[in-house]
């Protein structure tokens, strides 16, 4: 078999006697095909373990209006309100206009932190007491699970494009203008 295979794939003619099995040509495209069947079977079996986005998701869209004297910005952004929105919020998404973003509501106030898990564009969010105001605007790199805490008990958070509030002279202080009718958070 040995100076069959030298033959059927070794430099120059292949010379291989008729009797050898490695004579057959689709024998000999086989084992040039094997390196690349090779890679080809590691890279679906690294791609198989990969976390497989959701359907996406239908969002209320609602305008914003993001004020901090005597810059004014309006935004269009989709509503998170119930609990499996809110967990999803921007994961898998790849990209996003730039006065885009999504808001989340809480029935409450609450303390928790956000994190990158599954979001693949970096983002600023700002986490917006009950009257509106920013009390803080934290940077999230895509795809960190780092917790990222906010300063307090907080009613909404705002997601934006990274930069977004800094571009456009919004921090700490800042107000945001909700529409009277919000979807109500569950």
């Amino acid at each position: 078999w040995l100076p069959c295979l030298r033959a059927a794939i070794g430099p120059g003619p292949h010379l291989a006697p008729r009797n050898c099995p490695m004579y057959a040509p689709s024998v000999r495209w086989l084992l040039a095909l094997a390196p690349l069947i090779a890679v080809v079977s590691i890279a679906c079996a690294s791609t198989a373990s990969a976390p497989t986005p959701p359907p996406a998701q239908t969002l209320p869209t609602i305008n914003l209006r993001v004020v901090q004297a005597p810059r004014s910005e309006q935004v269009t952004v989709q509503v998170a309100s119930t609990e499996p929105q809110r967990e999803t919020g921007l994961m898998w998404v790849q990209s996003m206009p730039e006065d885009a973003g999504m808001l989340f509501v809480f029935p409450a106030q609450t303390s928790a932190g956000f994190w990158m898990k599954n979001t693949y564009i970096p983002l600023d969010i700002a986490y917006i007491s009950a009257d509106g105001e920013i009390l803080s605007v934290v940077h999230g790199v895509p795809l960190d699970t780092t917790v990222l805490d906010a300063p307090g008990p907080y009613r909404y958070a705002l997601e934006m494009n990274a930069g977004w509030f800094a571009r456009n002279g919004f921090g700490k202080g800042a107000t945001v203008s909700f529409p009277k009718k919000l979807p109500p958070a569950t």
